[in-house]
């Protein structure tokens, strides 16, 4: 024992990388293992292949009948699971850095989050896999200070650096983003930035990376090769910044008035999961492309494949989908649910312009890429780690320029306008 509190003190640095290496790690198969859940659900309730196509062939009673039945199966977890942190995730892992008497995190909780953020997603649930992916990985960054048995005058630095590990890669494994896991770590959980910190936090993100793209595949989103065309583009990409804007501030609002109607409803906790599945699965009856994390829909739209008519109808069913799986206690990240809708409204928006301006501006695809980016940053607050992202999935540098200004444009407005990010909306 006193040999290993001399290597503490002496090669401290070494040790919390060991330390952060071996989070991410962890971290990283805890996302294989949530993934291959969410697609082991989808197969037993839906089939495997792409759901808009399963779901699309199917009787539309069985198509509603599904989120009913993961609302149910969730709601049997609600014993489990603490009620004023049932439907947070990233949220309480920030509370939990600032406050951590008050809010220590609760590994059994997250544990059942995770299971039942799969069956909520599996069963077409609107959200995304982050949320439950990064509390997750907090959880894993703590229990290795315990591992570790680090002195109390040393185990709170080195426990915010766990656990913003732990949150970097969880990020780099959902998106195999290990740069933009580290700018999350740093914008969103930390709020703050050094090399002391950072240095184990990217071997972290690194190793979660590494172990999704390993397990799962290096492709979450193709995104085809687009350019910034023309100066002239200057002025439609600042007016995306300013749609986004409002896109931003009506889904952050959404969120809160879904939740407080849920929390007003007068019918028992349970009940709550299996209406808003019903509710749910009416929209996918119709539109099947919201199905839980909507990636191929993002496909889709990012190829074009799409009328620009169609995207605002989606934007509009996602929003409603999301909002409501959320407000009835399903479990889920938002950042896939703010991709989603920013792919459509970057992607409807280049449409009509490159109708009104087509030698002057590009495609449609490539402003719902610029959008994807803008909507994430802006309702998440964090610019850097959405450009980051977008980079990491396209590894193009042409589309930079547009997603960073585009980005901190919007999140600008967003700001000034006193719109609170996701992870402050509580109702």
């Amino acid at each position: 024992m006193l040999t290993y509190l001399r290597i503490l003190r002496e090669d401290r640095d070494i040790l919390v990388s060991f330390m952060a290496i071996l989070v991410g790690l962890l971290t990283g198969f805890a996302v294989v293992l949530f993934t291959r859940m969410i697609e082991a659900v989808q197969t037993i309730l839906l089939g495997s292949g792409d759901p808009i196509v399963l779901a699309g062939g199917m009787p539309w009673w069985q198509v509603l009948l599904l989120p009913v039945l993961g609302g149910g199966l969730v709601a049997l977890l609600f014993p489990f699971i603490p009620k004023h942190i049932r439907m947070y995730g990233v949220g309480e892992v920030i509370e939990t850095l600032h406050e951590q008497e008050r809010h220590p995190l609760n590994p059994r909780a997250a544990f059942f989050k995770l299971g039942g953020a799969s069956i909520t997603i599996g069963s077409g649930g609107a959200l995304g896999k982050e949320g439950p992916s990064v509390e997750m990985g907090a959880v894993i960054g703590d229990w290795v200070v315990k591992l570790f048995r680090i002195p109390p005058d040393m185990r709170d630095e080195v426990k915010v650096i766990m656990i913003g590990s732990g949150a970097a890669a969880a990020i780099a494994a959902v998106f195999n983003s290990p740069f933009g896991g580290v700018a999350f770590a740093m914008e969103v959980i930390l709020s703050q930035m050094h090399l002391r910190i950072s240095s184990p936090i990217f071997l972290a993100s690194a190793t979660g990376a590494i172990v999704s793209t390993t397990f799962i595949g290096p492709d979450v989103v193709h995104i085809p090769d687009y350019h910034f065309v023309s100066l002239w583009e200057v002025g439609t990409y600042l007016g995306l910044a300013v749609l986004v804007a409002g896109v931003a501030t009506a889904f952050t609002g959404t969120l809160a008035g879904t939740r407080r109607a849920f929390d007003r409803m007068p019918v028992p906790e349970w009940l709550k999961p299996v209406l808003g599945g019903a509710l749910v699965g009416g929209c996918l009856v119709y539109f099947p492309h919201v199905y839980g994390t909507g990636v191929e829909a993002i496909a889709h739209t990012l190829n074009e494949d799409f009328p620009w008519q169609i995207l605002l109808v989606l934007m509009a069913v996602k929003l409603l989908a999301t909002a409501v799986t959320l407000g009835s206690r399903g479990f889920g990240g938002l950042f896939g649910p703010a991709l989603f809708m920013g792919a459509l409204t970057g992607g409807a928006y280049g449409a009509l312009v490159h109708r009104l301006l087509p030698t002057v501006t590009g495609s449609s695809g490539a402003y719902a890429v610029v959008g994807m980016g803008a909507v994430l940053g802006t309702v998440a607050h964090a610019p850097i780690t959405a450009t980051v992202i977008i980079f990491d999935f396209t590894h193009d540098y042409h589309m930079i320029l547009p997603v960073a200004v585009v980005t901190l444009v919007s999140t600008f407005l967003s700001v000034k306008s006193r719109i609170r990010s996701i992870y402050q909306v509580r109702g």
